[in-house]
């Protein structure tokens, strides 16, 4: 497997894909070490966009990363070698983090399955920040096995960062062992039982293309073949969800370029 290079692997340089960071960790973040606990064999660091601050794969100081199916074209960032090396095969599985898409864009541009998990589920301790109330560190695969199996090996907490609730144990909840048991149900549609919500405004963006909305229907058509249950559901606010998450990106990249000063503790 890779690590996106905002992880501490330690002996590791580790640039958060800038040439401002200057540090070569000397102890492993949690999750690199419970990954190694689990016999997980680290070939090495995937390029990051700069800062960890794009949705592109042409902003790291290692140069861009291509596309696994298409020279040229953006793998998606910020966790664009995540993607791009388990998409060329290079590696089984990969981590990435996202704040703002930062494992789902790639994951999508390069075929795989990514997951952002649940705010605290996975430890964040040894990984650089963006912002601690979105920063999220999770798997990236080519199958939902794969990805719910390395979920399982670095969800719970660790006792170091407190974002984590302190009682939700490492290992507690068996991710991948509920995915097998889904697929293994040779007998029943695997996904019977299941709800899923498709949004209707996510078609509706005269900005969509044809071709993801047509292969996207084609998707929930095979989760109907698989026994879920698909109900069309409308959020009106969705239209608007980009121009929100332009103005926050905008607040928080004042806030690092100036400081925000708290009365309280006279502090920036």
């Amino acid at each position: 497997m890779a690590l996106k290079d905002n992880i501490a692997l330690a002996g590791v340089k580790c640039t958060n894909g800038t040439e401002a960071v200057d540090w070569v960790p000397e102890v492993d973040a949690t999750l690199v070490t419970r990954v190694l606990d689990a016999g997980g064999v680290i070939l090495g660091k995937a390029a990051c966009e700069n800062n960890c601050f794009g949705a592109v794969s042409d902003t790291s100081c290692t140069g861009p990363v291509q596309n696994p199916y298409a020279e040229g074209y953006s793998t998606g960032g910020s966790s664009s070698g995540s993607g791009r090396l388990v998409g060329i095969g290079a590696v089984d599985i990969s981590v990435g983090a996202d704040q703002g898409g930062s494992i789902r864009i790639p994951s999508a541009h390069c075929g795989l399955v990514g997951l952002k998990p649940t705010w605290g589920l996975v430890p964040y301790t040894g990984c650089i920040s963006l912002e601690a109330t979105i920063d999220h560190v999770g798997p990236m695969a080519n199958n939902v096995q794969d990805c719910a199996t390395l979920l399982e090996t670095i969800a719970g907490s660790d006792g170091i960062d407190d974002r984590q609730p302190y009682n939700w144990a490492h290992r507690s909840v068996k991710f991948g062992e509920e995915v097998k048991t889904h697929l293994d149900k040779v007998d029943e549609l695997p996904l019977k039982g299941i709800k899923v919500g498709v949004l209707k405004e996510g078609f509706s963006d005269p900005g969509t293309n044809p071709n993801v909305a047509a292969a996207s229907r084609a998707a929930i058509i095979k989760l109907e073949e698989l026994g879920a249950e698909v109900e069309e559901i409308s959020i009106p606010l969705h239209k608007d969800s980009g121009m929100i998450w332009s103005k926050c990106l905008r607040l928080l990249n004042f806030i690092y370029a100036h400081g925000v000063h708290n009365t309280y503790t006279n502090k920036y």
